[in-house]
């Protein structure tokens, strides 16, 4: 009786054993996919161009695409900002003008390339307003360029007085290094 028992022991340690192995071998093979599911890199192409045409770094541009919308191109905040890079109509219709972009509507604020396209060209702006500085580049991108400068004139960029504002800094930084990392070959 002690020898079955002993081999039913080996048995079930050797199945534990082939179990944890297996669920091992799934959940590293699964982190993958699920990290690319949670940063995603749609728009590629549109992404590129748009980086290229404003002399952007493109893993900047998906870091505030990721900030902002998530990828979503539906999406609408409670603020009323649209699309990829979470566009104020105001903002994109004053930008689409000094675009030189013909027959602006706001409904095209839903399409990835104009969006992209605008967005990119707005951070552009900022980046010409605020002499390549990345910190207020991105706080007046989330927070507007008054704000950045009222905080600029105040003595406040090092203790910037809206969290909102300060996280959002953080998630460009982390989504920068994030997209950099997973999607060298882009």
């Amino acid at each position: 009786m002690k020898k079955k028992r002993k081999n039913g022991d080996k048995n079930l340690k050797l199945w534990t054993i082939i179990c944890l192995v297996l669920v091992c071998a799934a959940a590293i093979a699964l982190r993958g996919y699920i990290v690319y599911k949670i940063y995603p890199l749609e728009y590629r192409e549109e992404i590129k161009a748009a980086s290229e045409e404003y002399s952007l770094d493109k893993y900047f541009v998906c870091a505030v695409i990721c900030a902002e919308s998530r990828f979503d191109a539906g999406a609408v905040s409670r603020s009323g900002a649209v699309g990829l890079m979470q566009l104020m109509p105001d903002t994109a219709e004053w930008a689409a003008k000094k675009m030189g972009l013909k027959n602006y509507d706001k409904k095209m604020l839903y399409d990835p390339k104009t969006n992209i396209s605008i967005g990119c060209w707005y951070l552009k702006y900022l980046d010409g307003l605020f002499d390549g500085d990345g910190k207020k580049i991105i706080a007046a991108y989330n927070a507007g360029p008054a704000k950045v400068q009222e905080w600029i004139n105040g003595g406040r960029m090092d203790d910037i007085p809206y969290k909102d504002t300060e996280k959002y800094l953080e998630n460009v930084r982390i989504y920068y290094e994030i997209y950099k990392g997973l999607y060298s070959d882009f």
